[in-house]
């Protein structure tokens, strides 16, 4: 197996003997409690049945990446005390642990049964307790007994918070410091910028091929449910406060993710001389035209059920989606065409495709009908010979779908 040292190995059978047994039914249920299945299954990192190590060790490498760790670990079939202490060399605790004198670890292994173990081992199951790599209430648990889809899911689960790939939310909607930390997370970010990267995509604008595209780093997005997950865009911070509100008053509770993107799109001569700052850019040609930069968000709700999700789309058009130039009865900068999306068939709103490019650490995302969606993805896979290409498929608000069928309002 790639991911684990070969060679001699310490045999810690004969070590496990010496530990006393405890039933992984009662304790285990609870200890594995908080493990979001849902998340696992739809990102297809969840066990069932019974769990090989091999399966174990390359779904956690699939999440966390390369790490070596000791051959001593590793024993005769796959017992719970070695994929826990696999998971630790994993997500980096292993060196904490170290760190650890011997009272130190005494005290966080008081009750876990674990005093037969190397002090090495004691002090990496001590820091994945004190970390909360290993919750508390797995005190119970059998560390000779074989693994069960409950602690490599478990695991898996935990993997994916210690290496910052489960949900990305800075709270709920709810919550009484939600606007602080929306306010910081939007002026803690510049412009989402790759020049070279950009340079097809604009050569795609020039040409008429699109109107404008995205630049989004995939490693700030939330990975919401796609069951209940509204992404609605906008540039405006003081509109984001408000919808927040407007979502508190309307008695809707999501969890909130601003995700930062650069909007990038055409900018025509008639509009006069650009102004330049940090959040918005314009490089020119020589006839007058060029691309604008513009720093914008996606503010990711994912709602508490589904109801809640399809109410999203009644509230904005109400106070949120201008219709009118003097309209009253609307929170700050409101747009004639409010941009809103799901990942999922939601009733009201229409099919389009998302194309995108995938970047070093980026992507390029450009909105389009289904019918012209082809020849994007033709075109992005000419320009970027070297990239992946994908279409997502969206469905967005009316408005938003008017938008892309060229209507003004």
């Amino acid at each position: 197996m790639s991911r684990k040292l070969l060679g001699s190995i310490l045999i810690l059978s004969m070590l496990f003997l010496a530990l006393p047994v405890y039933g992984q039914g009662g304790e285990g249920a609870v200890c594995f409690s908080e493990t979001d299945l849902d998340f696992l299954e739809d990102n297809g990192y969840a066990f069932s049945g019974d769990v090989a190590q091999v399966a174990f060790v390359e779904t956690i490498a699939g999440i966390a990446g390369e790490v070596a760790y000791p051959e001593e670990i590793d024993a005769e079939g796959f017992s719970t005390l070695e994929a826990l202490l696999t998971t630790v060399y994993f997500v980096n605790v292993d060196e904490l642990g170290f760190t650890y004198p011997e009272d130190k670890v005494a005290a966080a292994l008081e009750g876990w049964h674990a005093g037969a173990l190397p002090i090495e081992r004691q002090q990496e199951l001590a820091a994945a307790i004190d970390v909360g790599l290993l919750d508390e209430s797995c005190q119970g648990l059998d560390f000779e007994a074989e693994v069960d889809a409950a602690l490599a899911n478990y695991l898996a689960y935990k993997t994916l918070i210690f290496t910052g790939q489960y949900k990305h939310f800075l709270g709920y909607s709810t919550d009484a410091d939600i606007y602080n930390k929306v306010i910081f997370t939007w002026n803690s970010f510049d412009q989402v910028l790759m020049p070279d990267f950009q340079i097809p995509a604009n050569e795609m604008i020039r040409n008429g091929l699109i109107t404008g595209y995205n630049v989004k780093r995939p490693a700030l997005n939330a990975r919401f449910d796609p069951d209940r997950t509204i992404v609605y865009g906008h540039s405006d911070i003081a509109h984001a406060i408000q919808l927040i509100g407007l979502l508190r008053s309307e008695n809707l509770e999501a969890k909130v993710l601003l995700e930062p993107k650069t909007s990038a799109f055409l900018y025509l001569a008639e509009w006069g001389e650009p102004s330049q700052s940090p959040s918005f850019q314009v490089e020119l040609w020589e006839d007058g035209n060029g691309i604008a930069y513009a720093k914008e968000y996606d503010l990711a709700f994912e709602f508490d059920n589904v109801e809640d999700m399809l109410r999203f789309d009644d509230v904005i058009k109400d106070y949120a989606k201008k219709d009118a130039a003097d309209e009253p009865g609307l929170i700050i900068a409101s747009w004639w065409q409010p941009l809103y999306s799901a990942r999922i068939p939601v009733e009201d709103y229409v099919a389009v495709k998302n194309n995108v490019a995938l970047g070093e650490g980026v992507y390029i995302q450009s909105f389009s009908l289904v019918e012209t969606s082809e020849a994007i993805v033709a075109a992005f896979a000419e320009a970027y010979p070297d990239t992946e290409i994908v279409t997502w498929d969206l469905w967005v608000n009316d408005a938003f779908h008017r938008y892309l069928l060229g209507e003004p309002e």
